[in-house]
């Protein structure tokens, strides 16, 4: 069993077609069978199709239309996964047993995270839009994926094949069905890389379970008075492509029973709380350990949410007296963790300056990062009030905004409205309301949306905090290799010119990347015409410089004494406003430089070969090369600011002087009127504002003027940025790379030397053992940093 699209092509250096011949030569019965969506076998749309259950379900009805009770079983990459699958849920099918590629899923699944890094792609194939960023570009990001271990013609093949219909997404369908939870007739699922995942935990006390429902679609969450949700329940949906698929959930308590009833879902959930919590004291007890449900289906997005218990005030009958304390810590343990998207939800007939929801995601969320508010029973405000303002962020603000929803009431749900229905009475009830009808953020569908948006960019956000994590434990494990150190015979002499000259190659592989086209200059270049020029570009001046924000600014400028002739400190704040816009981009500029050379030294050290058998020498060079580089990016920083901070230090009278003069009366006609261009790409002098009232005319011509300033200081950034980065982070790495490590080992003694290229035999266990592992954090740090969104 194989994972390739054709089996003429070499997956992972193995050779089907070769193996297949051997086995046949050898005297056995070979059955080579084309994997769900692969080669020529179909390519259902529905996700669960590719599940390793359902793939080892069919195996063995393949076995027994060969006739064969028990077969030896090769397997490599999904193939491999599927043979350990079918080894662990039918023993009795499988006399022999030989995985290539993947270990035991034992192993897997007690691994730490810091070893589970190198899987980060897993996650990424899973997402909705992993198909248009594989093929975008002419199959760009899977060229450079592939291009690590296969050659030109072989990534062509696999282009080939993966091309037909429905092949692309098949081969993603196979990590969308087993990333999360890859089952293996074990009690504890495969594991998932904790380091990426993000979850929503779902605070508050009235509403809670509705909103969930909603966002799933389905009525399954237990209802009553009082704390109803006892137990956290881990609700991880999966969209499904199939529009027609059968919805179903699965407990993970229950691998395997696909529960289509939804209705019996919410009986399971009552059922595994009240297991848990029968023996605890009090009727209404509650637990932190939490209730693993997934939900596939064709109607929800991939996200996962958590329902927390509802916060309370009081104990009433039946709760411990510290009921309160103990929900709120419950919930403080969910929502503490960076990768949790916090879902505060809170009624909008209530006082929202006293909902426990806030109160709790602000006292872990200060910055409001990570913090999504959710407005419930809208449509029972008294009359006469409306939550509007709250919606437009006038009120109460949050810094990603707040979502009304409608949903079902207590009568709704007596009559059996459906979810349909209830959607289709939230979105009339927005349409009918004056306060609501030209607003987005409303509705459930709305929230979806938000929600799914907000969980790929939280990935994506996290991708940098990877590397990170990586990047410290390769360092880790090379300081470690470096106590063990390398044997190597000579004197001081010898051993300190074969570290110098190992260095000078290092350098002169760094240079000869950056000076290079593509995977090395032209990155540098890509980040100063496409990245920085785009960022810019899409900056929001545009807000800045409507009639309403150019008369509020000059207003507050003016205080409590209005301008006379020119309104000189509005424009003052006008133009600070525009460039402090400036500095994000201008920033991320350096730092993404700053990735790519650090890229560029992996690309560097893997090059020498000499280098490769001395790991002390060659984590030197890496630590060196990292601070190196990270004191190179500091000053490069802080030239950067220094430009942009000097744009507003000093603003050029200059240019308004020859404005004043080119609109005035008695300029000289026989003069060329200036011709500064406003950020828009229009003449300044040639604009007219003859449908404009005066006032609002004169507000035009001011938000002009600035708009023309900022475009000068924008198109001088955009010169004078890649500049300051080169000169003050590239050509200095270029020049002065390793100089402080040649400087520091000249002057080490002939035992200090020993132990840069020194093998010790006494702890070779050891040595082998790290190296495996600093071998996968390597070759993870080297995807991550040649992977760009």
């Amino acid at each position: 069993m194989h994972s390739s699209s054709t089996k003429s092509v070499r997956a992972g250096g193995i050779n089907i077609a070769v193996r297949v011949a051997a086995l046949a030569a050898a005297g056995y019965y070979v059955v080579v069978p084309d994997m769900p969506g692969y080669g020529q076998s179909d390519k259902p749309s529905d996700v669960s199709s590719y599940s390793l259950k359902h793939v080892c379900s069919v195996l063995c009805n393949v076995l027994d239309a060969l006739g064969v009770q028990a077969a030896c079983v090769v397997g490599h990459d999904w193939g491999a996964a599927t043979a350990w699958a079918l080894a662990l849920q039918h023993p009795q099918r499988v006399s022999r047993l030989v995985v290539l590629s993947v270990g035991h899923p034992g192993v897997g699944a007690s691994a730490e995270p810091r070893q589970r890094a190198h899987w980060w792609y897993m996650l990424f194939f899973t997402l909705p839009g992993a198909e248009a960023a594989l093929t975008a570009n002419g199959w760009a990001l899977f060229k450079q994926v592939m291009g690590q271990g296969c050659s030109q013609q072989q990534v062509q093949q696999y282009i080939s094949a993966l091309s037909q219909p429905g092949a692309l997404t098949a081969a993603l369908n196979w990590y969308r069905a087993n990333t999360q939870a890859r089952h293996f007739g074990q009690t504890q699922p495969w594991p998932v890389n904790k380091q990426s995942r993000v979850a929503c935990p779902v605070l508050g006390s009235s509403g809670k379970s509705s909103v969930l429902e909603a966002v799933v679609g389905r009525d399954f969450l237990p209802r009553g008075t009082g704390i109803v949700t006892r137990r956290p329940l881990v609700l991880n949906l999966v969209h499904v492509d199939d529009e027609k698929a059968a919805e179903y959930g699965e407990f993970m308590h229950k691998q395997g029973q696909k529960f289509f009833d939804f209705d019996k879902i919410r009986q399971e959930i009552e059922d595994e709380t009240e297991r848990l919590l029968r023996n605890q004291p009090g009727s209404k007890a509650v637990s932190p350990v939490p209730i693993y449900l997934t939900v596939y289906s064709p109607l929800v997005p991939n996200l996962t949410l958590v329902d927390m218990p509802g916060l309370t005030k009081v104990p009433i009958d039946g709760q411990p007296l510290s009921i309160v304390q103990d929900l709120e810590e419950m919930c403080r343990q969910y929502i503490k963790g960076d990768n949790a998207i916090i879902l505060a939800v809170t009624p909008a007939n209530a006082d929202l300056a006293t909902s426990d929801a806030l109160r709790i995601a602000r006292e872990v969320d200060p910055t409001g990062d990570r913090t999504i508010g959710v407005l419930t029973k809208v449509d029972i405000m008294d009359k006469g009030t409306d939550c509007r303002e709250i919606l437009l962020g006038k009120s109460l603000r949050l810094k990603h905004g707040w979502v009304a929803v409608v949903n079902r009431g207590q009568a709704d749900i007596n009559k059996k409205m459906t979810m349909n229905e209830a959607r289709g009475k939230e979105n009339e009830f927005f349409k009918g309301v004056d306060s609501y009808r030209d607003l987005d953020n409303t509705g459930t569908d709305y929230l979806s949306k938000k929600l799914s948006t907000h969980l790929i960019n939280e990935i994506t956000r996290k991708l940098p905090e990877i590397q990170s994590y990586i990047d410290k434990t390769v360092h880790d494990y090379q300081s470690q290799l470096k106590a063990l150190g390398h044997d190597v015979t000579g004197n001081r002499g010898k051993m300190l010119h074969l570290i110098l000259t190992i260095c000078q190659k290092v350098e002169k592989a760094f240079n000869k990347i950056v000076d290079g086209g593509e995977g090395g200059g032209e990155r540098v270049l890509e980040v100063f015409d496409v990245k920085l020029k785009e960022a810019i570009h899409k900056l929001p001046f545009d807000k800045i410089l409507t009639l309403k924000n150019v008369r509020n600014t000059i207003n507050e400028a003016d205080g409590y004494q209005p301008h006379i002739i020119a309104p000189e400190a509005g424009y003052r704040r006008l133009i600070e406003d525009g460039l402090t816009l400036l500095r994000d981009p201008s920033a991320r500029a350096v730092e993404q430089t700053h990735q790519i050379l650090k890229s560029i030294v992996t690309q560097a050290i893997n090059e020498v070969t000499e280098l490769q058998r001395f790991v002390n020498l060659k984590s030197e060079i890496l630590a060196h090369s990292a601070v190196t580089l990270d004191r190179l990016k500091e000053s490069s920083e802080a030239t950067v600011r220094t430009l942009v901070d000097m744009e507003g230090s000093y603003l050029s009278a200059n240019f308004f002087r020859e404005i004043v003069a080119a609109e005035s009366f008695s300029y000289d006609p026989s003069r060329p009127k200036p011709q500064f261009v406003t950020l828009t790409g229009e003449i300044l002098l040639e604009k007219r504002y003859d449908g404009l009232s005066a006032a609002d005319a004169h507000l035009a011509r001011i938000s002009d003027h600035v708009s023309a300033y900022l475009q000068i200081v924008r198109s001088q950034l955009l010169a004078t940025v890649p500049k300051a980065v080169v000169h003050c982070t590239v050509v200095p790495a270029k020049d002065n790379l390793l100089a402080e490590l040649q400087e520091e080992v000249a002057g080490k003694e002939e035992d200090q030397l020993r132990r840069l290229l020194n093998e010790n035999e006494e702890v070779a266990r050891q040595r082998d053992s790290l190296q495996k592992r600093l071998t996968l954090m390597e070759r993870a740090a080297r995807e991550i940093m040649q992977f760009r969104v």
